[in-house]
């Protein structure tokens, strides 16, 4: 490569990932020119150079692949996408391409560039297809069909070819139920779950989600081939961890990954672990539990009994703000198309007065950024002072942790019913089949969300000292449960602190299975996270010894110790990682 090739590579990664930053809503996303194909790995995009894949179009098609991962990036929740995704392959795949249909008709709604970066790169698809006389492929390729006329109802951008075809009407193998359903995805295209409800319900309509399509071999490979175009997603199936409890087909997937990952050992007791049912857990918001009057009256509750040793586990709060704060710095960034002018490049601008490169800011730079999970077991055992305790260093720790600008997310983990509820009751109705696995309804609540400021979730933890929330509790599930929702978090550093006063306790399932069935579960799932996960877990028992599962642990007899605890635990962590950065994923 030479010295001009060199220069002009990098300035087209400095235009591109300010591009992506600006159209994905992602600020912390670079772009790298390399390799063959378009590929996302964390907040790192590698692509191949202009003119490599198509040289009679070298900026066409790249910028129309950038464009359509911004997109993706900027309009979807790809958590709320693989939620809503239908079981079934080919189901998936349609599913994945309708809501890339959804993000370009959005974000290319007002920005003309956008919509012919798009525009382009559809032509060029439809060509790399071998798609020649579009009317016949219409009539024969019913995926390419599909997509084709959702893009023209969504008012996405349309290839060329196709626009004048589809404004001759609908090819004549599309049945009047199905348009139907096409024409119905307009009218919630800015509804990212409303419009998977419906596509999911085109999907039904094509038959798509009980089996294989009846489609022929050809179509399913142009399916498979445009669904995997990482052009068409910020992250695939294959990038979001399958481990949401409440999903009986992820639990399936979970444990085949978990199996790998795991000695051969530790893997056979994970691959065993069994859940009856998952139809009646659920994952729920602190506030959709307990109507606002009866929240409040918590929430005051919660402040009157606020203890006096409190005030220590303060000074501890300032001493973690002044520690983050201290790694704060500035720097300059260059190159930019506007801020101040750079004197070092004014010999530049002489030479071309065109340069609009010549400008520079001054940005603040924090610390490795990081992202903080709390989770804190509900079970009835944490009745008293230890919830109450849980519950207001939580909020100490997630105000100090917000003034510095880390993220930080309160989640809980209970039981819905005590000795198994319905769950019991459908393994009764089933004639009591012998090791049934887990037998209880989970309740895994979020008081707080990342990325919901402390003024609005503060009320929230006035319900843990509710009487009738704390149950038992299932360990092993609800910790990978809270490892997925950091594991998609785009920080580099990410830390999950476990708060709990003893074993996982579930009577039914241990009745039905054996007394360590819940607990070798949970070992499993910490020794793969410990041995493989980016996420750093520690944990705090109260009053019990958690050393015994996790190796990054610590034991409080007394609950008034636990806000100055989590705290020094979790600058050690901070001050461990700066010495000794962890490789990221």
């Amino acid at each position: 490569m030479t010295e001009q090739s060199v220069v002009v590579n990098s300035l087209v990664e400095q235009v591109s990932a300010a591009a992506l930053r600006a159209l994905g809503r992602d600020y912390s996303m670079h772009v790298v020119l390399r390799g063959k194909r378009l590929r996302v790995s964390g907040s790192t995009v590698s692509l191949p150079a202009p003119g490599d894949e198509a040289p009679q179009e070298p900026y066409s098609l790249f910028r129309g692949r950038l464009d359509a991962l911004a997109l993706r990036s900027g309009h979807s929740d790809a958590l709320l996408h693989e939620s809503a995704k239908p079981a079934g392959k080919m189901a998936g795949k349609l599913f994945s391409m309708l809501e890339q249909c959804r993000v370009e008709a959005e974000g290319s709604l007002h920005m003309a560039g956008v919509t012919e970066n798009i525009r382009a790169l559809q032509d060029w698809r439809i060509r790399d297809a071998g798609i020649h006389r579009l009317q016949e492929s219409l009539r024969d390729n019913r995926i390419e069909a599909v997509v084709l006329v959702a893009r023209h109802r969504l008012g996405a951008p349309l290839p060329h070819a196709a626009a004048n075809v589809l404004e001759q009407g609908y090819p004549d193998w599309m049945k009047p139920h199905v348009v139907e359903h096409i024409e119905a995805l307009a009218s919630v295209r800015h509804d990212q779950a409303a419009f998977a409800a419906r596509a999911t319900g085109l999907i039904g309509a094509l038959k798509l989600s009980t089996g294989e399509p009846q489609f022929s071999r050809g179509e399913s490979s142009r399916l498979e081939q445009a669904s995997e175009d990482p052009a068409t997603r910020r992250i695939r199936a294959d990038d979001v961890p399958r481990w949401d409890p409440t999903r009986g087909d992820l639990v399936r997937k979970k444990r085949q990954v978990v199996e790998k990952s795991l000695p051969p050992d530790e893997a056979g007791d994970t691959a065993r672990y069994r859940i009856h049912t998952t139809e009646f857990d659920e994952v729920v918001d602190a506030g959709d539990l307990c109507d606002p009057g009866r929240l409040a009256m918590l929430r005051q509750q919660l402040d009157t009994n606020i203890p006096g040793e409190l005030y220590a586990v303060t000074r501890q709060a300032h001493r973690l703000q002044r520690y983050l704060m201290a790694r704060q710095s500035r720097e300059w960034q260059f190159d930019l198309e506007e801020g101040l002018l750079d004197a070092s490049r004014l010999t530049r601008v002489i030479v071309n007065p065109l340069e609009s490169l010549a400008y520079k800011q001054e940005t603040e730079t924090r610390f490795i950024d990081t992202a903080v999970t709390l989770l804190i077991d509900n079970s009835g055992s944490m009745r008293g002072e230890p919830i109450t305790m849980a519950a207001v260093c939580a909020e100490i720790l997630g105000k100090t942790l917000e003034r510095c600008g880390v993220k930080s997310e309160i989640l809980g983990f209970t039981t819905r019913k005590w000795r198994g509820g319905r769950a019991r009751n459908n393994w009764l109705a089933a004639g009591r089949p012998e090791q049934p696995g887990r037998l209880n309804e989970l309740r895994h609540i979020i008081y707080k969300r990342a990325e919901v400021p402390w003024r609005r979730a503060r009320q929230n933890l006035g319900l843990m000292l509710g009487e009738d929330l704390l149950k038992e509790n299932i360990d092993g599930e609800a910790l990978l449960w809270a490892h997925q929702r950091l594991l998609v978090r785009p920080e580099p550093r990410r830390i999950l602190m476990v708060i709990s006063d003893g074993a996982p306790v579930d009577d039914s399932t241990m009745a039905a299975n054996d007394n360590e069935y819940l607990e070798r579960h949970l070992h499993a799932v910490i020794d793969w996270i410990e041995a493989a996960s980016p996420v750093q877990l520690l944990a705090i028992g109260i009053g019990h010894d958690v050393t015994r599962y996790y190796s990054r642990a610590i034991e409080l007899q007394r609950p008034e110790d636990l806000g100055g605890t989590m705290i020094s635990r979790l600058l050690a962590v901070l001050e461990e990682t700066e010495r000794t950065p962890r490789k990221r994923s």
